[in-house]
C-alpha cells in the first residue's frame, strides 16, 4: 500500500536528476526524440547518457555492419554482433538500460534519407551526427534543421581528439540556475517592508524595549534597512555608494551591536557589499528587452518573447525594477520573525506576478491569440529569473563553412602552438579528406600504413587552403602547432579510443540535456578537447 505523500517509483528512480532540473525538465526529456546518425562509440556513449536519465525516444540511422574494429571501441557490442546491423544491435542493447525509453533504428545512410524523405528530420527534437560524414551532407542537414530551430550536434572523436559543434539558431534560457536569485530590495523597499522596519525601529536601539535575545535574533534585512534609514537622514537621503562609504556604513552597523558575538549583525555587515548596489537591469536582460522580437510582437511570437515584453512593460511602469523574485536567504532569526518577513517578500512577489500575468494575457488578446495559452507557472518562472535570463543566437554550419568561421578567433590563437585551435584546423582538414570525391570509401587519413606520409601532406594542404580562404596570414612557424595536431590525428587512423569516446559522450549528452530542458547555459558553439594534455576549450566559430 502506498503511503500518502511518499515519492512515486518514478521520483525514486530519477531522484538525483529531478533535483537538478525539476519536474518540468524531466517532462521535457521524456517527450524528446533524439536522432543519432551513425552508431559510433562516441555516438553510442552519447545516447547511453540520454537513455539513462529517461529521454522519450531515440532513433539510430546507420547502414554499417558490426566489425572487429567496433568491438575494440564500443562497449555496447560483443562477438555475437559481428556482421549484423550496427544500428539494430546498438539500439537493442541501449534499450536494455532503461525499459521506459523507446528505441528505433533505420538501416540506411543519412544521404539516402536526405534524398528520399528529408521531411522526416522534422520529427526529431535534437539531431546528433557522428562518424565520418562528408561536409556536403552536414551542410544539407544544417540547411534543413537550422531554420526550424532543431539543434544539430556534430560530434567528432578521432584518437585523443574530440570536438562537439552545436548549430542552433535561437535558444532562450530562463532557468539559468544562478548561484542566487535573492533581491532584498534594500534601496527600494516596498510599503509592507517599510512598515515592518518602522514597527521594529523604535525598539532596536532601546534595551528597555528589547531583550538581548530579541536583539541578536533580529533578521539582518531589518537591521540593514533601519541603519540605512538612519544613514540617509544625514547623507542627503542617499545610500552609501562608494567603497569608503560602505566601510563607514559597516562601522555604523558595528556600533549598534550590543555584544561582540551577535551573529545577525555580522550577517548584516557581510551583506553590505553584495546587496548595496543601485537597482539595475542586467545587460543580458536589457538586450532582450531591446530586441526587435520583443519590441514588435506578432501572432507567431513565442511565449518567451510575449513574457519578456510583459516584464519589460512592468519594469517601465515601476521605475526600472524587475518583478521581485521573492526568495529570501537563510538568516539568524526567530522563526516567527523570519516567516513574517518571508511572507512579506512572497506576497510582494505574488503581487508583481499578478501584474505581469495580466499584461501577458492582454498582449495575447491584442495579438488575436488565446489569452490563456500561457500558464501562470511559466510567467512565475520567468519573473523569478528575469535578471538572469540568457538568449543564445548561434551560427549555422553553412555560415561557418560557406561564409567563414570567425577568422579573427583563429588568427589570434594561431601563434600559440599549444592552442586547441590547431586541433580545430586539423579536424577540418580531416573532414575535407573524408569529403574528397575521390575517397568514395571514406577511408580515414592514416588508416593505411603505406599512405601515412601522403595523407599527412594532404591534411596540411587542406589547412593551408582553408587559411588562404579566410585571408589569415600563416607561416611554417605559425603552423607548428597545427602540424603536431595533424600528426596525432593521422596517427589515430580514424579510430576512436573508448575512454575519449566515453568522455565525448558525457560532454555531448550534458549539452543536449541543457538544450532539451532549456535550463542551464549550453555551449556556444564549439568545444574542443585534447586528451593528451587533458585540456578543453570553447570557441565561437
Amino acid at each position: 500500500m502506498s503511503v500518502p505523500g511518499a515519492p512515486t517509483a518514478k521520483e525514486k528512480k530519477y531522484d538525483r536528476q529531478l533535483r537538478l532540473w525539476g519536474a518540468g525538465g524531466q517532462e521535457a526529456l521524456e517527450t524528446a526524440h533524439i536522432l543519432l546518425i551513425n552508431a559510433t562509440a562516441a555516438g553510442s556513449e552519447t545516447l547511453k547518457n540520454l537513455v539513462l536519465p529517461g529521454i522519450g525516444r531515440f532513433t539510430i540511422i546507420d547502414h554499417a555492419v558490426v566489425t572487429d574494429e567496433d568491438l575494440g571501441t564500443n562497449f555496447f557490442l560483443d562477438d555475437s554482433s559481428i556482421g549484423l546491423s550496427r544500428a539494430q544491435k546498438t539500439c537493442e542493447l541501449l534499450c536494455e538500460l532503461n525499459p521506459e525509453v523507446q528505441g528505433h533504428f533505420i538501416n540506411d545512410t543519412i544521404e539516402n534519407i536526405l534524398r528520399s524523405n528529408p521531411e522526416k528530420l522534422k520529427d526529431f527534437t535534437t539531431v546528433v551526427a557522428t562518424g565520418d560524414i562528408p561536409t556536403a551532407t552536414l551542410l544539407s542537414l544544417d540547411a534543413i534543421l537550422y531554420p526550424l530551430g532543431i539543434p544539430l550536434f556534430v560530434v567528432k572523436c578521432v584518437g585523443f581528439t574530440m570536438s562537439c559543434r552545436l548549430a542552433l539558431s535561437e535558444h532562450p534560457i530562463v532557468e539559468t540556475h544562478p548561484a542566487s536569485t535573492v533581491d532584498l530590495r534594500l534601496f527600494n523597499p516596498f510599503p509592507e517592508l517599510s512598515t515592518l522596519v518602522d514597527e521594529k525601529a523604535a525598539s532596536m536601539d532601546d534595551k528597555e524595549k528589547m531583550t538581548t535575545h530579541e536583539h541578536d535574533h533580529l533578521p539582518y534585512v531589518l537591521i540593514l534597512l533601519q541603519a540605512l534609514n538612519e544613514w540617509k537622514s544625514t547623507h542627503g537621503n542617499q545610500p552609501p555608494s562608494s567603497y569608503p562609504q560602505k566601510n563607514e556604513f559597516k562601522s555604523l552597523l558595528r556600533s549598534k551591536m550590543w555584544n561582540a558575538d551577535e551573529e545577525n549583525f555580522e550577517e548584516a555587515i557581510a551583506a553590505v557589499l553584495p546587496h548595496f548596489n543601485p537597482p539595475s537591469i542586467p545587460s543580458e536582460t536589457r538586450a532582450i528587452f531591446q530586441d526587435e522580437k520583443c519590441a514588435n510582437l506578432t501572432k507567431e511570437s513565442t511565449k518567451f518573447w510575449i513574457i519578456a515584453r510583459a516584464i519589460k512593460e512592468f519594469s517601465e511602469k515601476n521605475g526600472g525594477l524587475l518583478p521581485l523574485p521573492g526568495a529570501l536567504p537563510d538568516m539568524k532569526a526567530e522563526s516567527k520573525d523570519y516567516i513574517r518577513l518571508q511572507n512579506i517578500y512572497k506576497t510582494k512577489a505574488r503581487a508583481d506576478l499578478a501584474v505581469v500575468f495580466g499584461i501577458v494575457r492582454g498582449l495575447l488578446t491584442g495579438l488575436g491569440r488565446d489569452g490563456g495559452e500561457v500558464e501562470e507557472s511559466e510567467v512565475e518562472t520567468f519573473c523569478k529569473h528575469a535578471g538572469y535570463v540568457k538568449l543564445i543566437r548561434g551560427r549555422s554550419l553553412n555560415e561557418e563553412y560557406e561564409k567563414s568561421p570567425r577568422a579573427q578567433v583563429i588568427s589570434n590563437d594561431l601563434s600559440d602552438s599549444t592552442s586547441l585551435i590547431h586541433y580545430y584546423l586539423g579536424l577540418r582538414a580531416y573532414e575535407a579528406f573524408i569529403s574528397d570525391e575521390n575517397n568514395t570509401q571514406r577511408i580515414a587519413p592514416g588508416a593505411e600504413d603505406s599512405t601515412v606520409d601522403a595523407d599527412t601532406e594532404k591534411l596540411n594542404k587542406h589547412v593551408t587552403e582553408l587559411l588562404d580562404k579566410l585571408s589569415i596570414t600563416h607561416s611554417p612557424e605559425l603552423l607548428e602547432g597545427t602540424e603536431k595536431a595533424i600528426g596525432e590525428i593521422v596517427r589515430a587512423g580514424g579510430g576512436e579510443l573508448h575512454n575519449i569516446a566515453s568522455l565525448t559522450g558525457g560532454v555531448a549528452a550534458q549539452e543536449i540535456i541543457k538544450i532539451i530542458t532549456r535550463q542551464y547555459i549550453p555551449m556556444d558553439n564549439t568545444v574542443l578537447f585534447d586528451g593528451i594534455s587533458s585540456r578543453t576549450f570553447v570557441y565561437k566559430l
